[in-house]
């Protein structure tokens, strides 16, 4: 059973992309063999190790079906204002289908930044999607007001669809620093971490290793069910 692993969330720096690179780090840990691809042509650099899915103009099932084809897992970093657009694709498509047919399962990872907006937006996935997938919601540290995620509107969606939950590790200030320094934006350091000052590298390996612990938590939905039993056997 392969998996399709969609990172959505339409609000604006809501840790998408990060998440989604967190993600495809942690599946090659464990030796499966993810395709990871993103709907946002900037992010297509000489350190972007993956595939650009034109979702407002040209994409195709057939791109989704090939890539499954040669790949345990797609992880699909879907930008900002394009939940809807994946879900209408997904319907148009009849993608639910689709996907079993191909032996896959669908699971949506949406990042969580602890705001009203953001349990709003949580809201508005699950209402596109329902049951067409599983759930996991990452829980990113928080920064300013904290919205409590117990009992909202958002928290009982997702639970009732069985969501799984994680956390997401904060920054240390040491990894800060070196995002600083470097002068790149921590997803784009996430592409290539060995290509990093060597600072930098000890500190985002560092946090990869935490996060990993995390999604640990998710494996339910993240990994390739026979090809996850034998990676979680070592």
């Amino acid at each position: 059973m392969k998996k399709l692993i969609v990172v959505v969330n339409d609000l604006e720096r809501s840790g998408k992309s990060s998440t989604a690179r967190a993600i495809a780090h942690h599946l090659k840990d464990l030796e499966i063999n993810p395709l990871f691809v993103t709907s946002n042509g900037m992010d297509m650099t000489d350190s972007f190790a993956g595939q650009f899915w034109d979702l407002e103009d040209q994409f195709e099932m057939s791109q989704l079906i090939g890539a499954l084809d040669h790949h345990d897992a797609v992880i699909f970093d879907v930008h900002t204002g394009a939940a809807r657009i994946f879900g209408e694709i997904c319907e148009e498509g009849e993608l639910e289908n689709l996907l079993a047919e191909l032996d896959t399962e669908m699971t949506l990872v949406i990042p969580n930044s602890q705001s009203e907006r953001c349990n709003e937006e949580i809201s508005d996935i699950v209402d596109i999607y329902a049951d067409a997938a599983d759930y996991v919601i990452a829980h990113l540290p928080a920064e300013g007001h904290v919205v409590e995620w117990k009992k909202s509107a958002a928290e009982k969606a997702t639970k009732y669809l069985g969501a799984s939950m994680i956390e997401i590790p904060a920054m240390s200030d040491d990894l800060k620093t070196a995002m600083e320094n470097t002068e790149l934006d921590f997803a784009r350091a996430l592409n290539n971490p060995s290509a990093l000052p060597r600072f930098a590298e000890v500190q985002v390996m560092q946090w990869l290793e935490k996060t990993s612990e995390a999604l640990a938590g998710g494996r339910d939905y993240l990994i390739p069910e026979e090809i996850g039993a034998v990676a979680l056997d070592y």
